[in-house]
């Protein structure tokens, strides 16, 4: 429960957010303006994160942005982002295309846990004995969660030996967001030349738009309806304000959920309740919309507007987590990193090549680009990666992508579940992610049976 409890005055709160919104502004400069961000669609988020690491104070020391404070606010961006996400409509629909993208995520999850605790093993084996075994994990939550969850889970598992956990979790996730934009953008470049593209041709160039990420001044898009009017409140400050109610809620049950433990003698699983924090956003919002629905008061609430909402935390944790990864850190841990992040990357690349041609029959590139970009960046990246594609979102793969990433955290949950397992009922913590490691096997092989199910239904 550090997050809580770490002492920030509210003025280095403050400056430290009007710095990353400074970066932020910055970074969308340089994007419009290089070719080198251009060519490669790096998001401008990542590009501040990058330039906060170099001027902060793992960098050159250029202005206070430390470790601790920028851990502290990924951990709270999250839970905020989740609650934004669950705040908006219902899926209605979900599919057998979507069902499928669902299973692709959990298959891809588990092979990324998979060959990051391998690798993790062999090294203890036969080269760093010391090395905390849950590295391995780490993948999954930051390739194909996001930073959030994987730097919540590493520093959870600092208490119990792994040294610098959470800034390991947010390293995995920035190489996991540069595979997304250069080896992905690469992928859909390929496939285009090859002429895989359902819309576009081979002579395809990124739209000007799409390179600079500014829009035109005459562009015309909705930026969500207004519920409220504004001479009472403006509508997006209530829908923040919601957002805050939430988590005054969220904040409230677990505190009362610690207490019980506490009660019962079960001490060690606080740590372990906190680390799920936006796991408990996120139940409470999606009860709080269904009580809006049958009261028949959802209408202030804008799909739009709390999806403008999400991204928004979405751009500072993203910043956030990344300038607050450390190079002493890095440099303490560069062969496991190295090792797990390339063999990783490559079998996520190999096991969604081959789900997408196994279980689709038309636009494969187009749901293999937006499933790469999600399990290597976030759901936003498989988005932007699908829109070199499919500008006009004319394809399924969007709703496949947003449909299949609901189904795919019922399914995950098991694993956030028992991720934490080896560090509680374990006395070597080790031999718990031994353990785990062959319980995600055996929930592979039980999926990949569920695929072969699925693989001849609706592959269109």
């Amino acid at each position: 429960m550090e997050s809580w409890h770490l002492d920030i005055a509210a003025g280095d709160f403050f400056i430290d957010f009007a710095w990353l919104g400074f970066l932020l502004v910055l970074a969308t400069l340089l994007r419009s303006r290089l070719s080198l961000f251009q060519r490669n669609l790096i998001p401008a988020n990542l590009i501040a994160g990058a330039i906060g690491l170099l001027i902060g104070m793992n960098g050159l020391g250029l202005i206070n942005l430390t470790t601790d404070r920028l851990g502290v606010y990924v951990y709270h961006l999250l839970a905020l982002l989740f609650i934004g996400l669950a705040l908006r409509s219902p899926q209605k629909k979900l599919g057998i295309s979507s069902v499928k993208f669902g299973l692709s995520f959990i298959i891809t999850y588990l092979i990324q846990g998979i060959v990051g605790l391998l690798i993790a093993f062999i090294l203890i084996y036969l080269l760093m004995p010391d090395l905390f075994a849950g590295i391995g994990l780490l993948p999954p939550l930051a390739f194909g969660m996001n930073p959030g969850i994987a730097y919540t889970f590493g520093q959870n598992w600092e208490a119990f030996g792994f040294e610098h956990g959470g800034v390991v979790g947010l390293t995995f996730a920035a190489v996991g967001f540069l595979t997304a934009y250069t080896v992905g953008v690469w992928l859909v470049k390929r496939g285009i030349k090859r002429g895989e593209a359902t819309y576009i041709d081979t002579n395809y160039e990124l739209s000007k738009e799409l390179k600079t990420g500014i829009k035109d001044e005459d562009a015309s898009n909705s930026a969500g309806r207004l519920t409220t009017s504004p001479e009472t409140i403006e509508s997006f400050s209530l829908h923040l304000g919601l957002v805050g109610v939430i988590y005054i809620i969220t904040y409230g049950s677990m505190k009362l959920v610690e207490y019980g433990l506490i009660y019962i003698g079960a001490e060690h699983e606080v740590q372990t309740l906190w680390s799920f924090h936006f796991i408990s956003a996120a139940i409470l919002a999606l009860l709080i919309r269904k009580i809006l629905d049958a009261t028949g008061t959802s209408f202030v609430v804008d799909d739009i507007t709390m999806t403008r909402i999400s991204n928004l935390f979405m751009d500072f944790m993203i910043v956030a987590s990344v300038a607050a990864i450390s190079f002493t850190v890095v440099m303490a841990y560069w062969l496991p990193l190295l090792s797990i992040s390339v063999l990783v990357a490559l079998s996520t690349w190999g096991i969604i090549t081959y789900l997408t041609h196994d279980a689709f029959k038309y636009y494969r590139l187009e749901r293999f680009a937006a499933i790469f970009g999600n399990m290597t960046g976030t759901l936003q990246s498989g988005l932007l990666l699908l829109r070199i594609l499919d500008s006009g979102m004319k394809s399924p793969a969007s709703y496949n992508l947003v449909y299949g990433s609901g189904f795919a955290l019922i399914l995950g949950f098991p694993i956030l579940i028992i991720i934490n397992a080896p560090v509680h009922y374990f006395e070597e913590p080790n031999q718990g992610f031994m353990v785990i490691m062959m319980a995600m096997i055996i929930y592979l092989l039980m999926l990949m049976t569920g695929w072969k199910y699925l693989q001849n239904k609706g592959s269109g």
